[in-house]
Order: structure tokens, then sequence, then C-alpha cells
């Protein structure tokens, strides 16, 4: 019996299976008719120009304001002043750093004056203290990044960077945008 050979009218008559369909090619559709140009231009701008949801949509743009941010971010760090700046801050230890973390544990001390009456007077006072105190080192830090700064760049402006300098001093020092580049102590 041969299976590649046509059956010649021979002896033998075996059933045959019908032929089996042709595959399609790619992007063929045999179910319909060919798209009109038109539908297939549609069709066409709408994978180019996807139309989005609107979860998608908000999903698009919060990430392409990210990325503009990161780069107007990273333009505007670049500055020679502010880079000198953050290093000044980062190498030095400062008060800022625990304001936070210090003003919410004052603020659940707050909470407990049913069981000690005296404690929101306590914690106010010690709040209080503790924002004087960081004030007072922000004042040192400005004084001693001036005396930095009029020794290695001297005339430059230091518009700004009293409030970038205090800004970066009471961030908790793992948020810090951008990263530390040096431990408390290093040379800068």
């Amino acid at each position: 019996m041969a299976l590649f050979r046509r059956n010649s009218g021979g002896t033998e008559s075996t059933p045959t299976a019908p032929p089996p369909a042709p595959a399609p090619t790619a992007g063929a559709k045999k179910d319909r008719p060919t798209p009109s140009r038109r539908e297939a231009e549609a069709a066409r701008r709408e994978r180019v120009n996807r139309t989005l949801t609107p979860k998608e949509a908000r999903r698009a743009s919060a990430q392409q304001n990210r990325t503009q941010r990161m780069r107007t971010l990273s333009a505007r760090e670049a500055a020679p002043d502010k880079a000198l700046m953050r290093d000044y801050v980062d190498a030095r230890f400062s008060l800022g750093e625990f304001l936070l973390p210090s003003l919410v544990v004052i603020l659940a001390l707050s909470f407990l004056t049913v069981a000690i009456p005296n404690i929101s007077a306590i914690t106010t006072i010690l709040m209080y203290v503790f924002i004087l105190a960081v004030l007072v080192d922000c004042f040192f830090l400005w004084r001693g990044f001036k005396r930095v700064l009029a020794e290695r760049m001297p005339g430059t402006p230091t518009r700004g960077l009293l409030m970038y300098g205090v800004n970066r001093s009471i961030q908790i020092r793992r948020f810090r945008m951008p990263a530390p580049r040096l431990k408390r102590g290093d040379t800068y």
C-alpha cells in the first residue's frame, strides 16, 4: 500500500479521509471576507494609536509625569553648589533627621491624657524644645556651609541653598533624594 501515491484504479480500494484544510497564513482570517481598505486603515490606526481605558490612561500619565519629574530633578540637582550642600548635609549629624519620628512619638504620647493628665502639657513643651533645637542646628549648618562655600567656590550666590539644605537636613536619611553619597563623618 502506497501512502504517498494516487490510487490509480488498482484492485485495492481504501477509504480515504477528507483532505486537511490548508493552514491559514499569518494574519489571514478566512472566517470573513477580506477587509476593505477603510477597515484595514482604521485597524492599523487603532494599533498605532491605541485608545486607553481611563485606568490605563492614568497609569501612562503618571509614568510620563514621573519620568519628566526625574529628568528635571536630575538637571536641577546637577549644580555644583547644590552637590556641595548635599554632601555637607550628608556628612554631618543632624537633629533634623529625627524631627518627624520624634513628633510622631510626641503625638502618640499626647493621646495618653486620660491615663496621665499632665502628659499633654509635657509633650507640648517637649515638642517646642525639640523644634527649637532643630532650628539652632539648622543655623549652625548654614553658618558652616557658607564658610565652606566661600572657600571652595568663591563668588557663588547662595540663593535657595538655605532652604535646600534645611529641607535635606530634616528628611529621614534613608528617604533623601538623591540618595546620600557620603556616610556620616566622611570628608566631602
